[in-house]
């Protein structure tokens, strides 16, 4: 079961990504560094920048502006001077610019051939919106295959309970022990498909098979909870990133459709006794396996037929990534990666043209900077102890690693403002759960709430699902939080300080060489609001 977690610092990082080495310049975006043959205009510095103070909760100050950009030019320097010495003639260079570009092909590819043609609608948007305030409880059944599925639901139409199944098929203890009962889950934390029955299953009802990118489940939705403020205005807020992620989730399902149906259109036959002797070829620790095992046909597919022997498997299988590699243990999972690689070479011989493209050399190029930067900083590991993370927290600014106010409200909702009304007036019983609430999530009614005393009713407030009252509970105030409370953030900080001044002192020579010149004016003024 895919497990996932998109929660508020991931939309934060997802909407400032991190540095980038090449970008586009207008005559409104002024440069702050340059040098021979390298320029960091003003907004590649402020998302860069931005980016890593949300990442890291320090303060902006003049002092990190300045090591920030001379850090994104010194590597912008460093990403030239290694293609000046030869790296793209290097062995490791051309097997990660093979990866990448056949990564990149795929891409290109799928959006001209799938994605280009994705919309989502308004009615799509808010239905994600309402699932991000979405708790579910639900139960499943695993299978590996659509017979498999099918047999057990005619099980528990039979009478079988999910307790009793759950302990024939599964090996989780967990999961055994607990009738397939799944911890609570939100939005985009399970597999696309799982997640969109678990949120529109009646409660209490057993799906048909789902089919996901494991296998085959069965799910039976136990409860499902949304915390009702949602205001009208709050959606509209947030509204640009929930379309754009929208977009983004139908185009991963659209992808995995679009791959589906190439595995049941391949008809890929599989020569299932060289199949089991190559995974035990495979399987770390066994030392019995077949000598002339690559010239053997392991599988054959499409029309006209293709054939491929094992040598043609692993010729085709060493790009996959050592995380696909891995989870490659039984007969079922090798036969999955092979069907896999099959519509991957489809794919890639089908997009072949796009290689011609600028846009592909483009990306290409980019993904390759970024590589080489990550080549160049393997070596800067650094050791950060306690006592410096101490002396970190005690010499920053007051208004570093501050916890924002924060009150508790229970809330009761209402189909019109005039039965929210009502109830206020007659002094409705708020029996339900209590739960905290920052004020940025309260969207403009912050104030009004946060003014309000505690245990005084305050609405009603309209929201998409209609009107809601709240009742105040206990509030915290702002505050700074202890250094084992902010001793995470600290260390990412304090990490990412040493290594820039690591990679400083490394570039030196190439700063004074290039002639790197910062301009402090423009640094200084630059508004990171923009």
């Amino acid at each position: 079961m895919k497990m996932r977690a998109w929660r508020t610092s991931d939309w934060k990082l997802w909407l400032v990504c991190g540095l980038l080495l090449s970008g586009c310049r207008v005559e409104s975006d002024p440069a702050v560094a340059v040098s021979k043959g390298v320029t960091v205009t003003q907004s590649e510095f402020v998302q860069a920048y931005r980016a890593w103070l949300l990442r890291t909760g320090v303060q902006d100050t003049p002092q990190r502006r300045s090591a920030f950009v001379h850090d994104m030019a010194a590597t912008r320097l460093a990403v030239m001077e290694a293609h000046n010495l030869g790296i793209a003639e290097t062995p490791h260079y051309k097997m990660r610019e093979q990866v990448l570009g056949r990564k990149l092909l795929l891409d290109l590819y799928i959006k001209r051939a799938v994605l280009d043609t994705v919309k989502v609608s308004e009615a799509d948007v808010r239905t994600l919106y309402a699932r991000a305030q979405t708790t579910v409880t639900a139960r499943h059944l695993y299978a590996r295959t659509l017979t498999e599925a099918l047999e057990l639901r005619q099980r528990l139409q039979g009478g079988a309970f999910f307790e009793e199944l759950a302990l024939e098929i599964f090996r989780d203890p967990d999961l055994r022990e607990s009738g397939g009962l799944l911890p609570p889950f939100t939005f985009d934390e399970m597999d696309p498909a799982f997640e969109e029955a678990a949120f529109t299953l009646p409660i209490g009802q057993v799906s048909e098979p789902v089919r996901t990118a494991q296998g085959y489940s069965l799910i039976r939705v136990e409860e499902r909870f949304t915390r009702p403020i949602i205001t009208e205005t709050e959606f509209q807020t947030r509204r640009p990133h929930y379309e754009a992620y929208a977009l983004e989730r139908a185009h991963a399902l659209a992808r995995r459709d679009y791959t589906l149906r190439l595995v049941d259109e391949s008809r890929i036959v599989f020569n299932d006794q060289v199949l089991e002797a190559l995974i035990i070829r495979i399987t770390p620790g066994n030392e019995i396996f077949e000598q002339n095992l690559d010239s053997q046909e392991l599988l054959r597919y499409g029309n006209p037929v293709q054939i491929w022997t094992v040598a043609d498997f692993r010729e085709h299988a060493r790009f996959a990534s050592d995380r696909q590699r891995a989870q490659v243990r039984t007969v079922a999972d090798l036969r999955d990666f092979s069907r896999g690689l099959v519509v991957s070479e489809q794919m890639l011989l089908a997009g072949q043209s796009l290689r011609e493209t600028q846009l592909y050399r483009t990306r290409l190029r980019e993904a390759m900077d970024r590589y080489i930067v990550e080549y160049l900083q393997v070596a800067d590991s650094v050791d950060v102890t306690d006592a410096e993370m101490r002396t970190y927290y005690t010499s920053a600014p007051a208004n570093e690693f501050v916890r924002s106010r924060q009150i508790a409200l229970r809330w009761h909702f209402f189909a019109t403002e005039a039965d929210a009304n009502a109830a206020k007036n007659k002094g409705t019983n708020f029996t339900g759960p209590e739960e905290l609430f920052f004020a940025h999530q309260l969207g403009p009614r912050s104030n009004e709430i946060f003014d309000a005393s505690e245990g005084v009713i305050v609405g009603p407030f309209e929201t998409n699902e209609g009107w809601i009252l709240l009742k105040t509970g206990k509030q915290y105030p702002e505050f700074r939080q202890s250094f084992t409370e902010a001793k995470s953030a600290i260390y990412w900080a304090l990490t990412e300080e040493k290594q820039r001044e690591i990679r400083l002192a490394r570039y030196a020579e190439l700063i004074l060489r290039y002639g790197l010149k910062v301009d402090e004016r423009i640094l200084e003024r630059t508004n990171l609001l923009d």
